[in-house]
């Protein structure tokens, strides 16, 4: 039966035009090869914005975090006068990486770098060196100051690029700005941070999340309570984004259309529905669910002002080019976040954020993990002390869990860039319900020879 949108027209859940793809197959090459790489490189991650961390870690002046791309260390420090700004992370005496540390704050106001002690301000100045008087060349060239990259805050995130000329951040986001802006990113706390070493190309991690295509062959458990077929996708000029409807069962034959499964009473139950008392049926579920969170949000003090009605039930799911995906609900939100490998293209670093509205009390999730750590988010936050979770690390084979859907998801992709390399795989053959992952290929295409470089024909 056809899913009735209740987003009314003019608002968030509009429907963009749709451009005229090519679906050729999308050659491995760009996969598994170091050429291809190379070319991401220097035509992609050194001249767009990247997202480099949190406005949430570097509350107070001289507080910094850092973030890794490729082989580079990027430094964010907040200024005494409030400004964020990024540095390339390396004192200019003998290339010592200043912050060894993911957040900190700064002693006595200056980087002090822990091999000779030269010291830079937070406006990245060299304020001091020991023993100026042995350098027969003297201590004043401009360029043993760091070097200022461009970066903005904007929605609590930071961003920056490695490209001095860059375009304007607001130019780069396009109706992301608008679209993200409304959920108020900026007052959702965090509440689970891991990276994970990945055996796949930075580019298949973003696929795995870019389509709802997989959802009957990796996730059978969880197609009782969304829409993995009538889902709107929308392709913009450089960004993408798709709208799975949650609250629904999947309208796949073999799933019964009236029942609530258990997936669905749980959805349900974290908005505020009783299943156990509930008078409709499944195909009822989302619009009640939409209108309990109206009332929600008058008794909880929370703004969904700006959100249309499925934005209350539904995934907005956001892909900011190149490599952030978004989970986006009215009170919380999930972050990935795909490095490259610094060398080889067969792996990737794959950050994983979770947030949460801290007026929202009830707010749970199904994955276990991050179940654990918003309730313990939550509990701080009832004793009016919140704490920031720890970055946890885990290297390639450590044992671990990102809960039951994602974990799903972890077990695919190995076994994707393993297949990559096999001589009888030619590559990627799309249908249109994976059509972000083809304009994905062709925005980056886009990009490599707007900026002078020349893509490769793989045949």
């Amino acid at each position: 039966m056809p899913l009735i949108r209740y987003a009314e027209p003019g608002s968030l859940g509009d429907k963009a035009p749709e451009p005229n793809l090519d679906y050729s197959r999308i050659p491995k090459e760009r996969y598994t090869s170091k050429e291809f790489m190379k070319l991401e490189w220097d035509h992609i991650w050194t001249k767009i914005w990247l997202r480099g961390g949190l406005s949430q870690d570097i509350k107070e002046p001289n507080s910094y975090t850092t973030s890794e791309i490729g082989n580079w260390s990027i430094l964010m420090v907040r200024g005494e006068d409030g400004k964020v700004r990024a540095f390339h992370n390396v004192c200019k005496h003998r290339g010592n990486q200043l912050a060894q540390e993911k957040n900190g704050i700064l002693t006595d106001g200056t980087f002090k770098c822990g091999y000779h002690r030269w010291q830079y301000d937070a406006k990245g100045q060299r304020v001091d060196s020991p023993d100026p008087e042995t350098f027969p060349q003297g201590l004043c060239d401009p360029s043993l100051h760091l070097d200022e990259l461009p970066c903005e805050e904007w929605n609590g995130w930071i961003m920056y690029s490695l490209n001095p000329d860059v375009r304007p951040l607001k130019e780069w986001l396009g109706p992301l700005d608008q679209h993200l802006s409304a959920y108020n990113f900026d007052e959702m706390q965090l509440v689970m941070d891991m990276t994970v070493e990945w055996n796949c190309n930075w580019k298949a991690s973003v696929d795995a999340f870019n389509e709802t295509y997989h959802v009957w062959g990796t996730h059978p458990q969880i197609m009782d309570y969304l829409e993995d077929k009538d889902v709107q996708i929308d392709l913009y000029d450089i960004h993408n984004r798709y709208l799975v409807p949650f609250g629904v069962p999947s309208e796949r034959p073999h799933i019964d259309q009236e029942k609530i499964g258990p997936s669905l009473a749980i959805y349900m139950e974290q908005h505020g529905v009783d299943p156990k008392t509930y008078k409709g049926n499944a195909q009822t579920v989302r619009r009640d669910i939409q209108l309990a969170q109206r009332e929600r949000a008058k008794e909880m003090d929370l703004d969904f002002s700006k959100l249309n009605d499925d934005q209350l039930s539904d995934d907005y799911h956001y892909l900011v080019f190149p490599n952030v995906t978004l989970n986006t609900h009215a009170t919380n939100y999930m972050m990935f976040t795909q490095r490259p490998h610094p060398e080889d293209p067969n792996k990737c670093f794959y950050d994983l954020q979770m947030f949460s509205l801290a007026k929202d009390k009830n707010n749970k999730r199904t994955e276990t993990a991050a179940t654990m750590a918003a309730k313990a988010a939550r509990d701080a936050e009832a004793n009016g002390e919140y704490t920031r979770p720890e970055h946890r690390y885990v290297k390639d084979g450590e044992e671990h869990s990102l809960g039951e859907v994602l974990d799903q998801d972890a077990h695919n992709l190995p076994f994707v860039q393993k297949g990559m390399n096999n001589p009888s795989y030619k590559g990627l053959w799309c249908g249109k319900q994976e059509r972000r992952i083809v304009h994905f290929h062709q925005v980056i295409d886009r990009l490599i020879m707007e900026d002078g470089g020349e893509v490769p024909n793989y045949g």
